[in-house]
């Protein structure tokens, strides 16, 4: 077996071991990291041998709890993902209780819990809202040893970070350095182990009803496609018929995996039962300045001739791209530093506005788009991808329908060389930004490296739709200074070469 990235051919299967038990797949790039969470159980062990670790896994126990909760992120916080949580609160929750009343309980289900945050969240969050008396929420987990801590209902100031004072007055006890969950909140929340590789889900069980909501963010994420589509059609048949399944602004998008109605909300995507699209659709309330994404792809990922640029020039693109309701804070010195390429001098700067934003109680709306896409691309630009990567993803917490924060993610998966991933989140940018030239460039590129050709030709010929009637010199949005013509060379070469291989 090749090791490819781990230093101990045990340490490849382990990681082989993981991904049958549980799903779990790690990529080259994320090789070391697996590695370094392999290590940290042997050292909870007390192993100091990968062959002694292999064998010790294999087997039901400590060591393969110890290894299934290191290879997984269990980090977490307390209302974590405010626009999803607000979203509950001011149209999923109400629309739920005029259909159903109070009298039927609410049942939601927090899967991938971590140590309890998500969960115990949305309990606060019911009670705040007077449903407490009639909500049943379910955490689980497959990690055993993060469920012991859930249950404990114990935690660090870091797991509190940004809950107002009042909120953690009203609801923990200081206990020394830890914070004590209130026993009415811990024990409002069961917990369970669940492998959703594996295990049956909740609601297959005699007597269980559907559940209402079901939270599965940033779980989908270690799975390959195949592993994402049979889970996430486990989730929508465990959801009531007109129940949500909520998932995190970087997990894989659905709707070409599985049968499901995949509903556009300023929070993100949201997905329901296939069977919910015979009832009305929730009109949710969209900020002003929002503009919502039009449906002009067919099923094939093709760009209908209509959907083309109209006859006039793209706007030139400024140095970095931004969606046209984000203004862009960042003073004038911010910008000449990155134009100079001092990106260190930038990372500096935006990491201090962005830290002055989120701390100060006056300003009332997420940190700037602008300047989450100037940090990001600076530390990326100093070669720290990884550092670029959570960056990226913190931003896309608070601005989960930014095209150009997706399709930067996709930028840094390509640089990571972890291809199918890149074209999900360049998917991703194209269904909230069906213009955005680049976008379709990337999925193309990527696409082509993971053997889907003909997914790759129709992204290329979309690049070609879309700059047909473009003056070759303007400008495209995202495109860093690269005029229209160039692009539609790039497509018709890349376009070129896949007909010639499929002509040998």
């Amino acid at each position: 077996m090749r090791s490819f990235g781990y230093t101990d051919p045990a340490f490849a299967q382990v990681a082989e071991l993981a991904h049958v038990l549980a799903g779990l797949v790690f990529p080259p790039n994320r090789q070391p990291s697996a590695e370094a969470g392999m290590r940290r159980a042997m050292r909870s062990l007390r192993i100091n041998d990968p062959e002694r670790l292999l064998r010790a896994a294999e087997s039901p126990g400590e060591a393969r709890e110890a290894v299934l909760a290191e290879l997984t992120i269990g980090e977490s916080y307390f209302f974590r993902d405010s626009a999803q949580l607000a979203l509950l609160a001011t149209e999923i929750l109400p629309v739920r209780t005029r259909d159903h009343g109070v009298g039927r309980p609410m049942r939601v289900w927090s899967a991938g819990c971590a140590s309890g945050e998500e969960p115990y969240t949305i309990a606060i969050m019911l009670r705040e809202l007077g449903h407490a008396s009639s909500t049943l929420i379910l955490g689980t987990d497959v990690a055993v040893p993060r469920l012991k801590a859930a249950r404990r209902g114990r935690y660090t100031r870091w797991a509190l970070r940004g809950v107002s004072e009042e909120r953690v007055a009203k609801w923990f006890r200081r206990n020394g350095n830890y914070f004590d969950l209130e026993p009415s909140v811990r024990d409002s929340v069961e917990f369970r182990a669940l492998n959703l590789m594996h295990d049956d889900y909740p609601c297959a069980q005699p007597g269980v009803a559907p559940y209402d909501v079901i939270l599965c963010r940033n779980v989908m994420i270690y799975f390959d496609l195949p592993t994402v589509a049979r889970i996430a059609k486990g989730l929508l048949d465990s959801l009531a018929p007109d129940g949500w399944l909520l998932l995190g602004a970087s997990d894989p998008p659905l709707a070409h995996l599985v049968a499901c109605e995949a509903v556009m909300t300023p929070a993100g995507v949201y997905y329901r039962r296939s069977d919910a699209a015979r009832r009305p659709t929730p009109v949710f309330q969209w900020p002003a300045q929002v503009e919502k994404p039009a449906e002009w792809i067919d099923a094939s990922n093709r760009i209908t001739p209509s959907a083309s640029l109209p006859r006039r020039p793209i706007d030139p693109a400024p140095a970095i791209p931004l969606s046209a309701p984000a203004a862009l804070v960042a003073d004038d010195e911010m910008v000449a530093a990155y134009e100079r390429a001092d990106y260190a001098a930038v990372e500096s700067m935006a990491g201090l506005a962005l830290s002055n934003e989120a701390a100060d109680p006056s300003v009332a709306r997420s940190p700037d788009l602008g300047l989450w896409i100037l940090y990001i691309r600076a530390v990326a630009n100093q070669g720290r991808l990884h550092d670029a990567g959570e960056l990226c993803a913190r931003a896309l917490e608070t601005h989960p329908l930014a095209a150009e924060l997706h399709y930067l993610h996709a930028t840094l998966l390509v640089e990571a060389r972890w291809y199918a991933d890149a074209a999900i989140a360049a998917r991703r940018a194209i269904y909230l930004d069906r213009k955005l030239v680049v976008s379709h460039l990337l999925l193309g590129d990527t696409l082509t490296r993971t053997g889907d050709a003909n997914g790759a030709r129709i992204a290329f010929e979309n690049v070609m739709t879309l700059l047909a009637d473009v003056d070759p010199a303007t400008l495209v949005e995202g495109a860093d200074g690269v005029p229209a013509g160039r692009l539609r060379q790039i497509a018709t070469l890349r376009l070129g070469n896949l007909n010639a291989d499929a002509s040998r």
